[in-house]
């Protein structure tokens, strides 16, 4: 193990909570052969539950490496080809207006270079055809740039995955991931089906008060409105890459190869506080030389993240169920795990400085995703942002430059507390053609 004891991890998971205002929190660390876990806080305030060392929290987007790895698990198996088109595993299912979506390939599908809108927040119901129903409501939405071509988190594309999975393996989405990768792998504080919650200790979403309902949409699975799992689950199953594929008992579910490709990078991410490239499910970013892949997540009933290191044989995960507090937890836990334990630099959030200057005229228009629109406007060489999202009030934030095509928001708001930066893909004209809110792509409409 790295040189620090569980009492060590314990007050920084106990600090960390209280400094930014978390109900409960896990945090866990595997190396090697051992694992260090901390709990701190409230489950359920309403009935006064403690977070304890299995409780399950809904861990968000970091469920996308899950699905990614059942895609390589069928790549192992020679039932995909990463490279061809979609269309040939799920014919006459039309992905998005327009043609362009019948390029789009597995590979795009989970490195972020798809071309899908992120899509709606829709509840499709709790069948086992929810998932195959929510690709049905994609058909009439743009593509935001051509398949390929750029970058633009999607959840829209990995519910594509999940459908994938579903149509090759023949069984829906939760039962393949549990019969095919939590069982096997030994993860058995990991739950995804609402029928399997009353075997586990559950931790609610907290804002305000209790959250519910306690998942928004069955048919989101894959890309992570479900799935919820203990911090020592979620980094034991970062241990999964750590074993180039091996589960603990040797039992083989990913081929080597196959961790090598999630781990490729495949395309570089614009908004760099969020990640410096994406990879075959993972994202990557690189801290003082060193190659950190993971990802993190939220729902409105909590928040994940997972970061693996091969170099150092460590992985390190943090779940809380005050859901916009999640990153700025985990944050405040990676800078102590990383930089003081593990002797890794971890990189800052930037902040504005003086003297650097930006034109402004490259980026003013706006911007659209499906229910999203943002306006990008500009006074006495300021950069000023509107966001009106569906069903949410519309917010007003200077843009603070801190890099070329980078900002910083004034209120964090507009990245839901993500503390991620704004940035813009520029086109051949030297004009903007995306705006990208940390992960997520818009694209220009005027």
């Amino acid at each position: 193990m790295p040189t620090f004891s569980a009492r060590a991890l314990q007050d920084l998971c106990d600090h960390s909570r209280e400094q930014h205002a978390v109900t409960g929190a896990q945090v866990a660390v595997f190396s090697g052969d051992g694992l260090l876990q901390a709990v701190s806080g409230t489950a359920n305030a309403e009935l006064g539950t403690p977070v304890t060392d299995d409780t399950v929290f809904q861990i968000g987007s970091t469920t996308k490496v899950y699905t990614a790895a059942l895609v390589m698990q069928l790549a192992d198996a020679g039932l995909v080809d990463l490279d061809v088109p979609v269309t040939r595993y799920l014919p006459g299912l039309p992905l998005a207006a327009g043609r362009q979506w019948r390029e789009i390939t597995p590979r795009q599908l989970m490195s972020m270079t798809s071309g899908l809108d992120n899509g709606p927040y829709t509840d499709t119901g709790r069948n086992d055809d929810a998932v195959a129903r929510y690709i049905g409501l994609l058909a009439d939405i743009p593509l935001t740039f051509a398949p390929g071509s750029s970058y633009g988190y999607s959840n829209a594309s990995t519910n594509v995955s999940g459908l994938l999975i579903e149509a090759l393996t023949g069984q829906c989405w939760d039962e393949a991931l549990r019969d095919r990768l939590l069982r096997p792998a030994g993860l058995v504080e990991s739950v995804s089906l609402f029928e399997e919650l009353p075997y586990h200790r559950v931790a609610v979403g907290h804002v305000d008060g209790v959250v519910r309902p306690w998942c928004f949409a069955r048919g989101c699975g894959p890309a992570g409105s479900s799935l919820a799992t203990s911090a020592r689950d979620l980094a034991r199953f970062g241990s999964l890459f750590l074993r180039r594929g091996l589960a603990e008992d040797a039992t083989v579910l990913l081929s080597a190869d196959a961790v090598a490709t999630m781990e490729s990078p495949q395309v570089d991410v614009p908004a760099r506080v969020f990640a410096d490239s994406w990879c075959v499910g993972p994202y990557r970013k690189v801290w003082d030389g060193v190659e950190v892949f993971g990802h993190s997540g939220t729902t409105p009933n909590g928040s994940s993240c997972l970061l693996w290191v091969p170099t150092l044989d460590v992985a390190v995960a943090t779940t809380v169920n005050t859901p916009h507090q999640g990153y700025p937890f985990a944050d405040a836990v990676f800078d102590v795990v990383f930089r003081d334990w593990l002797g890794v630099a971890k990189p800052q959030r930037p902040v504005p400085g003086p003297g650097l200057e930006t034109d402004v005229s490259a980026y003013t228009g706006t911007y659209d995703a499906h229910g999203v629109h943002y306006a990008v406007t500009a006074a006495a060489g300021t950069l000023l942002l509107d966001v009106h999202s569906t069903g949410a009030e519309k917010i007003h934030t200077e843009l603070l430059p801190i890099a070329d095509h980078r900002f910083l928001p004034a209120d964090d708001a507009v990245t839901s507390h993500h503390t991620w930066d704004i940035a813009f893909t520029i086109g051949a004209d030297g004009q903007a053609t995306l705006l990208h809110n940390g992960a997520f792509a818009a694209r220009r409409t005027a």
